[in-house]
């Protein structure tokens, strides 16, 4: 027999607005539209700009309306069962154990209509390869809130919480007690200019520009021809962008990040952002396997860092598990440390390791180099050789701060690994995560005394290296990064 909880539900009528406004069901249609309208003879004129804008709203209006129709989703006491689809029905399936975290937005016109919008983690496996969440879309702030607390929890039916968790305690519902963990400073958006995730977004929003230009007819884009600019004028360009570029990185992250705040709400952590889209998302403590320390090179420069969790069969966690955006490095290290015990000072690895990065770092350059020599010689392109000898000079440092990057320990209850130098990450993780080590050893490595050792586990990217470190430690930091013992022997790569 079922009850009201396991009876469908829909959402709210008012998301067909929301999707009728930004064009969702039609987005696909515009690049086909353009050419039929080229086909059936319209002309370039504003004529046709205005009939193609009806056209594409009333088909945008009509797969709204079909798209909610056919829209159903069930917060069963086992599982959350989403229906959508016309013409091919598809039925998904989610056991509530398989959850991982749920994330509510509030897009402007969401927020607008008072509606939300709820993003269900699950873990891998639970749904495709490229679908680890469930979107349910359109319902109102109230059931969002009340769609979160169901599905964190992950009881069965007449089961009441414990003390400290939503719905438990003895007073009948009492909300537990919150502790803060981190907030957003606004000082801090002065590390922006310095991230590339936050400077894409200007380069990105150009780049659509000029190609949204591109797609419009003739007749309503205005005609900046006009004679080339001098070479001092585009210095003079280039110049005033640096700046322009510096301060949309600060407003971007300040729109994403806005009145950021990382909260303890009994069993979970609660992260709220966001100024147009607000954002809450909620991870279970006991899921929470450790934690990423990422440092950009301009990061580097002024000690700034950020912070993601690193949560079991949760994947992306770059943006589902990330806990501070962006900040001292200070302070992302005092809030790893709330997250897993940190192991202590990292071992170096060997010299080999540094020939190891210097031939890497190098080899482009001389290579260039060399093919420079050949074309200068045969097709008179000095400016190879010259570019080969810039490669072959930065790659020195490139070569000797990848090495620097490289570290390895381990603790009584953590371990921790740490590569990368563009983009260096230090991954500190719970000895209890590991499910498996897979260790490398090619033909140049095993000359030369060292091994990559991946540490397999069931959370964030599933696998963190430590690159070539000496081949004689290996057994040992495998027994000390691991919950019990382990023995094997090493696999040609």
């Amino acid at each position: 027999m079922t009850t009201a909880d396991t009876q469908p539900r829909r959402t709210s009528p008012r998301v067909v607005l929301v999707h009728t406004a930004t064009f969702r069901q039609a987005r696909q249609l515009v690049p086909v539209l353009i050419p039929v309208a080229a086909v059936v003879g319209l002309d370039d004129g504003l004529l046709t700009v205005v009939v193609m804008a009806v056209v594409i709203t009333a088909l945008s209006l009509a797969g709204a309306v079909l798209s909610w129709w056919r829209f159903g989703y069930a917060d069963g006491p086992t599982a959350v069962v989403v229906t959508r689809g016309l013409l091919a029905r598809s039925v998904r399936t989610v056991p509530n154990d398989r959850i991982r975290g749920v994330e509510v937005e509030t897009p402007p016109l969401h927020r607008l209509l008072g509606l939300v919008r709820v993003r269900i983690d699950a873990a891998a496996g639970s749904v495709g390869t490229n679908e680890e969440e469930l979107v349910v879309d359109g319902v109102p702030r109230a059931e969002g809130d009340r769609l979160r607390a169901r599905l964190l929890s992950r009881r069965p039916a007449g089961v009441p919480a414990p003390d400290g968790e939503p719905g438990g305690g003895t007073d009948g519902g009492a909300p537990p007690v919150e502790e803060e963990l981190s907030r957003f400073q606004p000082r801090w958006l002065l590390y922006a200019p310095l991230v590339g995730s936050y400077l894409v977004v200007p380069l990105a929003a150009i780049g659509t520009l000029f190609r949204l230009v591109q797609e419009l007819p003739d007749a309503v884009v205005p005609d900046f021809a006009g004679p080339e600019p001098s070479p001092p004028v585009l210095v003079a360009a280039l110049v005033a962008a640096v700046p322009l570029l510096a301060l949309t990185a600060v407003v971007g992250a300040a729109v994403v990040n806005w009145r950021y705040r990382l909260v303890r709400r009994g069993g979970s952590l609660v992260a709220v952002r966001g100024l147009l889209t607000r954002r809450h998302t909620e991870l279970e403590v006991d899921r929470i396997r450790g934690g990423t320390l990422s440092e950009g090179l301009g990061m580097r420069w002024v000690r700034a860092a950020r912070v993601n969790a690193l949560v079991t069969g949760l994947g992306q966690a770059n943006r589902r598990g990330q806990l501070l955006p962006l900040g001292p490095r200070a302070e992302a290290l005092r809030l790893l440390g709330r997250l897993v015990e940190y192991p202590g000072p990292l071992t170096g690895h060997p010299p080999a390791a540094l020939r190891r990065r210097l031939v890497r770092a190098l080899a482009a350059g001389l290579l260039v180099t060399a093919a420079g020599v050949w074309a200068a010689a045969v097709l008179g392109w000095w400016w190879v050789p010259v570019a080969g000898v810039v490669l072959s000079v930065l790659g020195v440092p490139m070569g000797i701060g990848r090495f620097h990057a490289l570290g390895h320990g381990a603790g009584p209850r953590s371990f921790s690994v740490r590569s990368g130098w563009l983009v260096r990450e230090q991954a500190v993780l719970q000895r209890r995560a590991v499910v498996g080590w897979q260790v490398q050893q090619s033909v140049f490595q095993r000359r030369a005394g060292l091994a990559t050792v991946v540490a397999c586990v069931g959370a964030g990217s599933g696998g963190y290296a430590a690159v070539d470190m000496a081949a004689a430690e290996v057994p040992v930091f495998t027994a000390a990064a691991s919950s019990g013992t382990w023995a094997g022997t090493l696999a040609p790569h």
